[in-house]
């Protein structure tokens, strides 16, 4: 453990002081006297900052001066000199301050000191000093709607953002003391009390934030983002629209909220230092081999890109791209894209996510594809766990890379995360040198709802501990509070995990100071509590949840408190079992967010809308109403329309015929049981719209086997590539128990290369020594190829069993390398899967006939 441990006083909720507390540096000293700011809606006190006063410094002062003018109806004075009497807030570094006892140096960065000396309180940190920093007078004004990409990441971009302000947040920490709230962005996430009779309750208080990388969900936002991320999420537009969502909006929150203000690299390093396209024509040696023998370079499909990270060459290009960004050298001088220069803008061209300032991430390319050549074949182990199958490969890499760096530019840091197949720490890796940040993503825990099982927490924890020695230096964590993304049969399902949350920050609070979290963005109202509680701890771990989800519900539904909290209670105990138990699409709504449970939730909010009825509560009340208890009823309703009415029809069934003649596996169907087989077509798996290349499945059952066959359209049939990992394929799924649990799986592409693999279910690891004994072949004609399969039924449980009345469950799947639209990449025969093949609760259903 290497965070700094003192004891200290910290507030217990936002706006008391309470008990000491262990992690950070937080104290907090009330004085039992009050400071008058105003009284009958006239001022009482000026604000202060010097005629010099840095940007961060003037923006605090106007904040301050239109909070207390809204809450009292008074006209504050912003004042350049100290009064000699009289009530005065004083802010910023100056001579007063000073002599106060107040040393803005020894404040860390994002932190602050409120102090008071008889009438006057202090209110100061460290700030920006540049003209960086002027951008904070454009965070009030909303962008327009055209507002290009390129603006935007100029204007909200982490770089642009990247400058202290601790007075600014100083400031937002002493308007909570007066009962300001911001839970979410806009005015009507807003609360600000109307007090004519303004005092403050005088503390002294002193708050320097755990996590230095504070960084939860979007950061940079506009309204094209609507469009782009409707693709893979369910982005509810009209919610958006009456929220007032905006970029500028969640910037000016984030402020009041405290966020990060230092930026760092930490993000994949060879798509953003474009190396393909820079280096692969010319050095194809610097790229990792695939399977099929070929360079990981275009054509080939998915994610190219990858490196070979014993090539001397590669460590090369590394070193002598840092070397000139030390040196100043521009990004357009580099070979980068001018769309990429520009949006650099404030990097001098490079990429922010990976390298800025002070750090360079090496994090390899998404979708890891190790490298096959004979030098990387020893750090290479397929026979591990997943999570530790590439880790030597590319832990050696970062390990050299640091060596040269410490002579090379010792003020700068390495980032590196341990994540996919990558996760686990090395064997016979015993130290890594203290200019590297070691990230964690772990393969299996990256997504918060996978952490709640409490054997999958301490196995989480097992390796952040397990990291944490290898050098002394704080880790980055990254997580992925992503429960609806791309899971279209997840939609208005919520994941309220604040007290997970807790648990889980004041842990990592002892190994790491760093945190990263995405955000699901479909709905602003089902996350808007995640995210104010997961700010609120990133910087100070102690607060407790209960108080502050207390303090919500009292600051934003006043006399519908209690009714809010119970709700939002039991929402949060049910998205603790659904993330403990992994329920699949249809469970989740059958036995966790049941048709009782969502109708009492609607019951309470209408009670929350009568009690707020004519108060200043209504309207957050009725956010609430439409657009978290709304969006969970929706979500619901999707489910009875779509998968439990559907499912309940003669949709996503069919009959499997007896064979009647001998069929010869051979890719070709010219028998006549083909010709009397039931036949099937798929539907893509975006929107369940037929797909532009047809896939025609037949399917027949003998007393021993059962036999499938895929005549797959494509008018290129003949000119598709066969290589491995570079042609289509087809998948079969098939439940003989129909406990949509355990199933078997075959994949076979075009070139008839085969994998069958058994899912027993109940948690346990997929068995991939499985063989199935199936025949397969395949063949290629003008127009379409074929896949005929035959499957022993004898090596499946219950797999010879002739069910009367009851089916198996089953699917089959096509995935098109190079579909004519993207979304017939991946299509299937059930019409209720949407994303991956593998839902066993979502699959068809097959009934033996005879």
């Amino acid at each position: 453990m290497r965070t700094a441990i003192t004891l200290l006083i910290i507030t217990a909720t936002l706006a008391t002081c309470a008990c000491a507390q262990e992690i950070g540096n937080f104290q907090c000293e009330p004085l039992g006297r009050q400071i008058v700011l105003a009284e009958g809606g006239v001022a009482q006190a000026v604000i202060v900052k010097l005629a010099d006063a840095p940007n961060p410094v003037i923006f605090a002062a106007e904040e301050l001066k239109a909070h207390l003018d809204a809450m009292t109806g008074a006209d504050f004075e912003i004042s350049e000199t100290v009064p000699a009497t009289g009530a005065a807030i004083i802010l910023g570094d100056c001579p007063e301050a000073r002599e106060a006892g107040i040393d803005v140096t020894a404040i860390a960065r994002d932190g602050y000191v409120i102090r008071v000396r008889g009438e006057r309180v202090f209110i100061l940190g460290p700030d920006d000093h540049s003209d960086k920093s002027a951008v904070l007078f454009d965070v009030t004004t909303p962008f327009p709607r055209e507002a290009s990409r390129y603006i935007m990441e100029d204007e909200l971009g982490a770089a642009r953002w990247d400058f202290e302000r601790g007075t600014l947040y100083g400031v937002y920490r002493f308007l909570e003391e007066l009962g300001c709230r911001w839970f979410f962005p806009g005015e009507k996430g807003s609360v600000v009390p109307d007090t004519p009779d303004l005092s403050f309750d005088a503390v002294e208080l002193r708050e320097e934030p755990v996590f230095i990388l504070r960084k939860v969900g979007q950061e940079t936002w506009q309204w094209y983002y609507l469009n782009s991320l409707s693709k893979e999420s369910v982005v509810h537009v009209e919610e958006y629209e009456e929220l007032g969502w905006g970029g500028r909006a969640l910037r000016l929150w984030l402020l009041r909220m405290r966020g990060g203000s230092e930026w760092f690299a930490f993000n994949h390093r060879p798509p953003r230092m474009q190396l393909e396209e820079r280096f692969g024509a010319e050095h194809p040696e610097y790229f990792a081999v695939r399977e099929n023998g070929q360079r990981d370079l275009a054509p080939q499909p998915g994610r190219t890109g990858h490196l070979c990270y014993t090539e001397p060459g590669v460590l090369d290009i590394a070193k002598s791209d840092i070397d000139a960004y030390y040196a100043g050298v521009p990004g357009a001088e580099m070979g980068f894209i001018p769309h990429s220069v520009r949006l650099g803008t404030y990097n001098n061209g490079w990429s922010v996510s990976a390298i800025y300032g002070r750090t360079i991430s090496l994090l390899p390319h998404d979708s890891f594809v190790a490298c096959q050549c004979e030098d990387c074949a020893p750090y290479v182990h397929p026979d591990r766990d997943y999570g530790a199958q590439n880790s030597e490969l590319v832990w050696q890499f970062v390990e050299k890379m640091a060596d040269w760096l410490k002579d090379a530019h010792p003020d700068s840091l390495i980032t590196c995360l341990a994540y996919s197949s990558y996760s686990e720490r090395p064997p016979g890796l015993e130290r890594l040198p203290d200019n590297v940040i070691v990230g964690m993503c772990p393969a299996l825990y990256a997504r918060t709802h996978n952490q709640v099982a409490e054997d999958h927490y301490q196995d989480m924890m097992r390796m952040v501990g397990e990291w944490s020695t290898v050098n002394d230096r704080d880790m980055l964590i990254w997580l992925h509070h992503l429960y609806r993304h791309r899971a279209q049969r997840r939609t208005g399902v919520p994941m309220l995990l604040m007290h997970h949350a807790q648990r889980l920050f004041r842990e990592l609070s002892q190994d790491a100071n760093m945190m990263h979290i995405e955000m699901d963005a479909d709905s602003l109202m089902l996350e808007h509590l995640n995210r104010y509680v997961f700010l609120r701890l990133l910087y100070n771990p102690n607060l407790d949840v209960d108080q502050i989800v207390d303090d919500y519900a009292r600051s934003f539904y006043g006399p519908g408190a209690e009714i809010a909290l119970a709700i939002l209670k039991d929402v949060e105990a049910r998205s603790m079992d659904v993330a403990r138990d992994e329920p699949g699409p249809v469970d989740v709504w059958e036995k966790y967010f049941t048709e009782e449970a969502v109708q009492g939730y609607r019951a309470q909010a209408e009670e929350l809308l009568a009690a707020t009825e004519g108060t200043r509560y209504a309207q957050a009340a009725e956010l609430f109403s439409r657009w978290f208890v709304g969006r969970i009823e929706e979500g619901r309703a999707l489910y009875v329309r779509d998968v439990k009415t559907v499912a309940e029809s003669d949709a996503g069934q069919v009959s499997i015929r007896a064979q009647i003649s001998d069929i010869t596996i051979d890719g070709k169907l010219d028998e006549e049981a083909w010709a009397r087989s039931a036949r099937v077509n798929f539907v893509n798996n975006v929107d369940g719209e037929p797909t532009q290349l047809k896939t025609d499945l037949r399917l027949l059952r003998a007393p021993e086997n059962l036999y499938f066959s895929f005549t797959c359209h494509d008018p290129n049939a003949g000119e598709l590539p066969t290589g491995e990992g570079e042609t289509d394929s087809v998948e079969l799924f098939l439940d003989p128990q129909h406990d949509a649990d355990s199933y078997y799986w075959w994949w076979i592409d075009m070139a008839g290369r085969t994998l069958d693999w058994r899912f027993p279910g109940g948690g346990e690891p997929v068995d991939k020594d499985w063989e199935s004994a199936a025949e397969v072949a395949t063949s290629v004609e003008d127009g379409q190829w074929i896949v005929e399969v035959r499957i022993p039924r004898a090596d499946m449980a219950d797999g010879l069993i002739e069910p009367k009345g009851r089916p198996w469950g089953a699917n089959f799947g096509r995935s098109v390398q190079r579909p004519p639209q993207e979304k017939d990449a991946f299509s299937c025969w059930s019409p209720l899967i949407r994303g991956k093949f593998h839902q066993p609760e979502l699959f068809g259903h097959i009934f033996f006939v005879k």
